[in-house]
């Protein structure tokens, strides 16, 4: 199946309905498969002498607000994920009729709040940035979620951009064979503007993630919320054109030739010819063979001098005849 990619706009709607609008048609345009908000109440996020409360209280937005934004991104085809922090975000994403929520990192021990979103959701991401191998296999077991649920474990986090090495993307391998089945995703925080936020998820794609996070903005130069690690609609859409081509790299895990392999094995492998004259009846010296490419190889064609070296000949050869099993007793 392909990579999922998410246009992440997270706080990048800045409360405005209208600007979000934008961004989930940027998401659509760019070849994204879904689009993901952060469904935000400030009380279900914060005490209110927390430093960022009263931005909080910006990003709220009324119900119908949010109902035009499924409308979007079903008109967009695209899956409309929200991240949710407490019951009441939680309830509205299902009256919404969202296709999937996001628990993030800071309710990854609300017991309450992700028990009620594996019960109510199709789909459920688990932000894991911050949290040990310890906790997570801690957190499989006491919500009993098997490999086979629709429940994907997001590796990465925010670093306002997240250094490139500070990635560790060996540990999606490790993180795959210590809960092997499991679903896994790729959280991109890379700088915006850097290279980086162009390739760094290609290398998250032969560990085998089932989806892919990368913020969008409108426009990098206005510095809109979460702009630090987000692309452009335009550079959005490279992005998931490199990651459509570039996945198909992947190919197979079988180790069965395919059918390029062994034509190009038939073109390429050299076969057992005579360098000289010999006569019928001859026991052929094995100075007497090279190996050399030919215009056609068959079935009894000879790849190693020793299958025919100090056998006895059935007919005469020329020098650089191909030598086939028949021709040899």
């Amino acid at each position: 199946m392909p990579v999922e990619i998410i246009a992440e706009v997270a706080q990048g709607y800045e409360g405005d309905v209208s600007q979000a609008r934008l961004l989930v048609r940027g998401a659509a345009r760019a070849g994204a498969d879904a689009v993901k908000f952060q469904l935000v109440y400030a009380d279900e996020l914060a005490t209110p002498d927390y430093q960022y409360y009263d931005l909080f209280r910006s990003l709220e937005m009324p119900l119908d607000g949010w109902r035009t934004l499924t409308e979007e991104a079903k008109a967009g085809e695209l899956r409309f994920y929200l991240d949710v922090y407490g019951e009441r975000s939680l309830q509205e994403a299902i009256e919404l009729g969202a296709d999937g929520v996001k628990i993030h990192a800071s309710d990854f021990f609300n017991t309450g709040l992700v028990r009620s979103a594996l019960d109510a959701m199709p789909r459920v991401y688990i932000s894991l940035g911050g949290i040990s191998v310890t906790e997570l296999a801690d957190f499989l077991s006491l919500h009993h979620i098997t490999a086979d649920q629709q429940v994907f474990l997001m590796y990465g986090f925010q670093a306002e951009p997240t250094p490139v090495e500070f990635n560790n993307l060996r540990r999606l391998k490790a993180l795959q064979e210590r809960f092997p089945g499991y679903r896994f995703g790729f959280m991109d925080h890379s700088d915006g503007s850097s290279d980086d936020a162009m390739t760094l998820a290609l290398l998250a794609l032969p560990f085998g993630v089932d989806c892919i996070e990368k913020h969008i903005s409108l426009d990098r130069t206005l510095q809109l919320e979460d702009y630090v690690s987000a692309l452009s609609p335009e550079n959005f859409r490279l992005f998931v054109q490199r990651i459509r081509h570039l996945e198909s790299a992947l190919g197979t895990d079988a180790l069965e030739l395919t059918t390029a392999e062994q034509e190009y094995r038939r073109k390429s492998r050299k076969v057992v010819v005579a360098n000289r004259e010999l006569s019928k009846g001859k026991i052929i010296p094995p100075d007497a063979l090279s190996l050399k490419r030919v215009p056609l190889t068959t079935p009894s064609s000879l790849f190693r001098i020793e299958q025919a070296a100090s056998r006895r000949l059935a007919v005469s050869v020329q020098p650089n005849q191909q030598i086939v099993e028949e021709m040899l007793s």
